[in-house]
């Protein structure tokens, strides 16, 4: 009976790869938004909003155990075309090999930059507020996707992940061109508007000097993640010159007119025994230095801010089981140029109610205070993943 036994182990071990079966997986996630602005910024912009503000599917495939296809598709604000301001966008479609012990792999396609805790993990019910962070909008441009490829390996209780993307835009000067009396060039007027603007998303993005992206995560204490990033790169620049003579012959991006930028991140989120805690810091560097010669550009600039989020499960207080519910406070900072006084500061109170961990009720109320206006929100949200 042992021999038999043991024959059985001997082959079920070295066959196992024949009980695989090569198929589609699908997931998704969606979010909609109901606010109501006590101080309007402006009459042309409605107080009470209600938006179905993302929908998305995932669709993953798997050829073998090693080999499969990531994909990501989102629609944004519901209606596409015409007079509606929605739109599509493929946030993922990369190829990925993941050997078989679990602690490296690769992938190359559309793929998300690892940088902070949104980026890449922005499921609804994964945080606590309504509307993601401010911070994640302005500082880490979320999402941040488009072409390139990665690699990442574990090392006990650290994960590295090492991604090459595509360049940031680095803007035009075609619109600010000065010419002389004669028509001959003088000068031009440039300037960088930051990150999130930069982005390419994959659409024709060159590939002149890479973005490079490396981050760090710990995972060694249950329910804590630590982690950083620094990304680094050149936003090639659209000289979008004409000749001396006044035609149209613009050279396109150049490989040696270029913004100089860089992102350092450190991130951390503990969710365990009842408590929420989230914290993220992030700073960058805009360095004109390799600006076309002859023109005016900016002086450097830096961007900065932060966030944190704190809140407490009472749901055992009340005798509930199976269901968690959050009350919680945050505090966000951003700051997207460090040569204008422009600070904006948003203090929250928050409920966020789990029945299942996907599906999502939130509650805010947001004050914030920057130095044109104060503009309080509150916001009701509703989300889920599967």
């Amino acid at each position: 009976m042992k021999k038999l036994t043991l024959a059985f182990m001997f082959c079920f071990v070295f066959t196992e790869d024949e009980f695989f079966e090569s198929g589609v997986n699908i997931g998704g996630y969606g979010e909609m938004h109901y606010t109501n602005s006590v101080d309007p910024v402006s009459e042309d912009d409605p107080s009470t909003k209600l938006d179905f503000h993302r929908w998305v599917m995932l669709l993953n495939y798997n050829w073998t155990p090693e080999w499969s296809l990531k994909s990501e598709l989102e629609i944004e604000h519901n209606m596409i075309g015409g007079d509606y301001g929605g739109y599509v966008e493929l946030e993922q479609a990369y190829i990925n090999y993941h050997n078989a012990e679990g602690n490296w792999g690769f992938g190359a396609g559309t793929i998300l930059i690892s940088a902070g805790i949104i980026n890449e993990t922005h499921e609804p019910p994964t945080f606590l507020s309504v509307e993601r962070p401010s911070y994640n909008k302005y500082i880490i441009p979320t999402t941040w996707f488009g072409n390139g490829a990665m690699a990442y390996s574990s090392f006990g209780d650290f994960h590295v992940k090492l991604v090459l993307h595509e360049d940031l835009a680095g803007g035009s000067m075609v619109d600010s061109v000065t010419y002389d009396m004669e028509g001959a060039f003088v000068e031009t007027t440039y300037f960088f508007t930051g990150l999130r603007d930069g982005r390419a998303k994959g659409y024709k993005s060159s590939a002149l000097n890479w973005t490079k992206n490396l981050a760090i995560h710990y995972t060694g204490i249950e329910g804590l993640n630590l982690g950083g990033s620094y990304t680094f790169g050149e936003a090639p620049i659209d000289d979008g010159l004409k000749d001396n003579e006044g035609g149209d012959n613009f050279t396109g991006p150049n490989v040696n007119n270029a913004v100089g930028w860089d992102l350092f991140e450190i991130h951390g989120k503990y969710n365990a025994n009842s408590i929420t805690a989230i914290f993220e810091y992030g700073t960058s560097n805009l360095t004109h230095a390799k600006v076309l010669e002859g023109s005016t550009a900016v002086p450097d600039q830096k961007t900065s801010g932060y966030y944190i989020h704190l809140g407490y499960d009472v749901s055992s207080m009340m005798g509930w089981e199976d269901c968690r519910l959050v009350p919680w406070f945050g505090k966000n900072m951003y700051d997207i140029n460090d040569l204008i006084d422009g600070d904006v500061t948003n203090t929250l109170m928050g409920l966020t109610y789990w029945p299942t961990d996907q599906v999502s009720f939130k509650m805010d109320y947001n004050m914030q205070d920057s130095n044109e206006s104060k503009n309080n929100t509150l916001s009701l949200g509703v989300g889920y993943m599967f």
